[in-house]
C-alpha cells in the first residue's frame, strides 16, 4: 500500500509541476508534498517504529483525493486576475496607526505576561523550571486577562512585518520576533518557532527572496538545531551520561515520523457528546457561560509505537468523532477553505497573503497534529486582528514613506532587478 500511495503522490506532484497549477506553496502541493515525504521516510525507519496500518492508509486514501481536488476546483472556480504570479508578490497595504498600536501593546503585554507566569513558576523547584512552564500552560488555571493575547498579537505582527519589510524598520521585526519567543516560552510551546519559519519562508519565497533549494537547505537546519537543543536538554538531564541521549534517528521517529503510528493506536470513541474531539474548544467556550459537557484536556495521553507520542496527525479528532466520515468531511472542509483563502492571495489581497501564511503553517503540520479545530479561538483571533491591520475602510493610516498601489509596484520592479540566481 505504501508503494502504491508514493506512485500516485509522486504523479501527482509532477501534473502540479507540468501543468503549473499554482506555485511551491499552493495548499495541494504542500499536502501532497508533506505526505509524500512522510511516507517515503517511513519506509527507511526501520524497526524504530511500528508499521503503518489500515486506518492510517484508509484515512490518508480519502483526505489526499478529497482536500486536494476540492482545493484545486476551489481555486479555479473563483475569479482570477490577469497575472497571479505577480499580484502574489504585491506588498499588502495596512493601516500604519493599527499596526503601531497593536506593536505597542505587544510590547507592553508580552513582558508582563512572561512575568506573571515566571512569578508563579519560581515559587516551584528552579530546576524543573521548564518543565512547570509546561505543566502550568496545560493544567494551570491562572486567569491572565488581556496578557493572553500577547501570543496571538505576535503571530499576526510576525506576519504583517515580514510582509512590509523593509518599511517595517529591521528593528521593529526583531522585536516582533523577540516577544514572539517571550511569549513561546511562556507556554513551553514549540508552535511559535514552526509558525515563524512556515511563514517566513512562505513569504520570502512569495516575494521571490529565495528558491526552493533555500527552503530545502533550511529545514535541514531546523531540523539539526531542534536535534542539537533536544540533545543539550538530555546531556542535562543525565548529568553528563551520553549513553542516556537520544541518538538521532530516535529523535526524528519520535518528533517527525511518529504521528501516523500513533494514528494506528486510536479508535472511535463512544461518548455521546457530537464532536467531542473536534469541537473541544466549543465546549470549553459553552461551560464558561454555565454550560455541563466534556471537555477534553489540551494534552493528549501518551501511547507507545513503541517509542512515547501524544500527537496523531490532522486526522485524530475527525477520525475519533466520526470515523471515515469525519476524515472524508474535513477533507473537503480544509481543501475548500484552503483554495479559497489561497485565490484571494494570489489575486493580491493582503488580508488573504496574512491569514494564508497561517494557513501554510498548519497545511505542513498536517502531519503531526489538528492545528484549526482544536484551536479554533486562536484562530478565530488570528484572522480578526490580521482584518483589523490590513483593512482599508477605516481613515487609519500612518505611512512608512510613500505608500499607495504605485509605491508597491515600484517595490516590485526592485524585486525582479535583485531577484537571485
Amino acid at each position: 500500500m505504501d508503494l502504491i500511495l508514493i506512485i500516485i503522490m509522486s504523479i501527482l506532484l509532477v501534473g502540479y509541476m507540468l501543468f503549473k497549477a499554482g506555485d511551491l506553496f499552493a495548499p495541494w502541493t504542500i499536502t501532497t508534498a508533506v505526505w509524500l515525504a512522510i511516507v517515503v521516510m517511513f519506509q527507511f525507519q526501520g524497526d524504530l517504529l511500528y508499521p503503518l496500518g489500515t486506518q492510517f492508509h484508509t484515512s490518508l486514501a480519502l483526505w489526499l483525493p478529497i482536500f486536494c481536488a476540492s482545493s484545486l476546483l476551489t481555486y479555479y472556480l473563483l475569479p482570477a486576475v490577469a497575472h497571479p504570479e505577480e499580484t502574489s508578490r504585491r506588498i499588502p497595504e495596512t493601516s500604519g496607526l493599527l499596526f503601531t498600536t497593536l506593536y505597542v501593546i505587544s510590547m507592553v503585554i508580552t513582558p508582563l505576561y512572561l512575568y506573571k507566569i515566571m512569578q508563579v513558576v519560581m515559587m516551584f523547584d528552579t530546576a524543573d523550571m521548564l518543565n512547570n512552564l509546561r505543566l502550568l500552560a496545560v493544567f494551570g488555571d491562572e486567569k491572565y486577562g488581556f496578557l493572553n493575547y500577547s501570543y496571538v498579537l505576535n503571530q499576526v505582527l510576525i506576519v504583517v512585518a515580514l510582509w512590509r519589510y523593509p518599511k517595517v524598520p529591521l528593528w521593529q521585526v526583531l522585536t516582533i520576533v523577540a516577544a514572539g519567543m517571550m511569549s513561546a516560552f511562556a507556554i513551553m510551546e514549540k508552535g511559535m518557532l514552526f509558525f515563524l519559519f512556515a511563514s517566513l519562508m512562505y513569504i520570502l519565497y512569495q516575494k521571490r527572496v529565495i528558491r526552493p533549494r533555500s527552503i530545502f537547505v533550511s529545514v535541514i537546519v531546523v531540523v539539526l538545531v531542534f536535534f542539537l537543543i533536544n540533545l543539550a536538554r538530555d546531556y542535562t538531564s543525565s548529568e553528563g551520561d551520553s549513553s542516556e541521549s537520544m541518538s538521532f534517528l530516535d529523535f526524528f521517529a519520535i518528533y517527525v515520523l511518529s504521528p501516523p503510528a500513533a494514528f494506528e493506536r486510536i479508535s472511535q470513541d463512544i461518548s455521546t457528546q457530537f464532536g467531542s474531539h473536534t469541537f473541544q474548544t466549543v465546549y470549553l467556550f459553552l461551560n464558561r457561560f454555565g454550560g455541563d459537557f466534556e471537555v477534553n484536556t489540551k494534552l493528549q495521553e501518551f501511547v507507545w509505537v513503541p517509542l512515547p507520542t501524544n500527537v496523531y496527525t490532522v486526522f485524530q479528532p475527525f477520525f475519533m468523532d466520526f470515523g471515515y466520515r469525519g476524515v472524508a468531511f474535513f477533507a473537503l472542509v480544509y481543501g475548500v477553505l484552503s483554495g479559497w483563502i489561497y485565490r484571494y492571495a494570489r489575486n493580491g489581497s493582503g488580508f488573504a497573503k496574512c491569514v494564508y501564511a497561517f494557513a501554510v503553517y498548519v497545511l505542513v503540520l498536517q502531519f503531526y497534529q489538528e492545528n484549526v479545530m482544536m484551536s479554533l479561538v486562536n484562530v478565530i483571533q488570528f484572522v480578526f486582528f490580521t482584518w483589523l491591520v490590513t483593512q482599508q475602510q477605516f481613515a487609519l493610516r500612518w505611512d512608512w514613506g510613500e505608500s499607495g498601489s504605485q509605491q508597491e509596484w515600484r517595490d516590485m520592479d526592485l524585486l525582479d532587478q535583485n531577484e537571485p540566481e
